[in-house]
């Protein structure tokens, strides 16, 4: 396949555009300002858009939610618009799970959940969505939207690579009575997910939550970081309504919601219509991760 792909130096834009030339395909990488003259001569059969601006958790700006719009909104309509002047056929999107809500509570979360985006970055993904169905609808392009769940890797970024750094010093932590469930997904794993979604015919105008299939709890993945760092894993079994306490003492109470509380997410949409399943173990992904680590 002939594909383009818009932020292929970000984390999972580096990976992934590796993981399909591998694959075999042809690769195009959209500049910052897209237009059909700078699109090469190609006829591309899929789009992938990546590019955006990520959350952040120290949020600088003194207008969050507009500077969120125009990068993941405006920048990702002006990507649109390229790929209806070229006749792409299929445009796929990675969204984000924050679409779906904070935490999915009791039950893990489906494509058929109404969405509550809780921030500002899921926010503007969700609108992302709407005018991408919008702008789409009633053209040839297949519009396929992707929601991940934290995304780790070699060399990690945000909040698994913090967790990472804290396990990598020999003190206890807190978290040995932590019996949450949290759904990840390799990096390995998403890209092996976005690149059958660009070719299988079941993957056109759906929506697809997707991770490792294997959920944990806080203390079995800092169980299983340790381990890749060859240490122990050296938890204390404070309760989990302490650590709540504490956390909203502080001041932290997204915090304790990241790091305590549910988001699970329900992959049998993709395994079910596109056959698809996770081609490395959550153990040997967070291997991966953990020894390509730099402080």
């Amino acid at each position: 396949m002939n594909i383009l792909i818009s932020g292929a130096n970000g984390f999972i834009g580096s990976s992934l555009y590796c993981f399909l030339i591998n694959e075999g395909h042809t690769i195009s990488t959209i500049p910052r300002h897209p237009s059909p003259q700078n699109s090469g001569h190609l006829q591309y059969d899929c789009l992938i858009h990546l590019a955006g601006r990520a959350h952040i958790l120290r949020e600088t700006s003194e207008d969050a939610y507009h500077a969120f719009n125009e990068a993941n909104v405006g920048y990702t309509l002006k990507v649109a618009e390229l790929a209806k002047k070229l006749a792409i056929k299929r445009f796929v999107f990675i969204s984000s799970i924050g679409v779906n809500g904070k935490h999915s509570g009791s039950l893990p979360f489906t494509e058929q959940d109404i969405p509550k985006p809780h921030n500002d970055y899921a926010r503007s993904k969700w609108e992302a969505e709407l005018a991408l169905k919008g702008f789409f609808e009633g053209t040839e392009t297949e519009l396929t939207i992707i929601r991940p769940p934290l995304v780790y890797g070699p060399n990690p970024k945000a909040n698994f690579k913090t967790l990472v750094s804290l396990c990598k010093y020999p003190i206890p932590l807190p978290f040995g009575a932590i019996h949450n469930k949290r759904s990840l997904v390799g990096i390995d794993n998403l890209c092996h997910f976005i690149s059958l979604c660009c070719q299988h015919s079941e993957a056109a105008d759906q929506t697809f939550l997707i991770s490792d299939d294997q959920d944990v709890s806080l203390t079995e993945l800092i169980t299983t970081i340790r381990k890749a760092l060859n240490q122990p894993a050296w938890l204390l079994p404070v309760p989990n309504t302490w650590l709540r306490s504490f956390f909203n003492f502080l001041g932290k109470d997204n915090l304790s919601d990241q790091l305590l509380a549910n988001l699970q997410v329900d992959v049998s949409k993709a395994k079910q219509l596109l056959g698809w399943k996770p081609i490395l173990r959550l153990d040997e992904g967070i291997k991966n991760a953990v020894i390509s680590h730099v402080d």
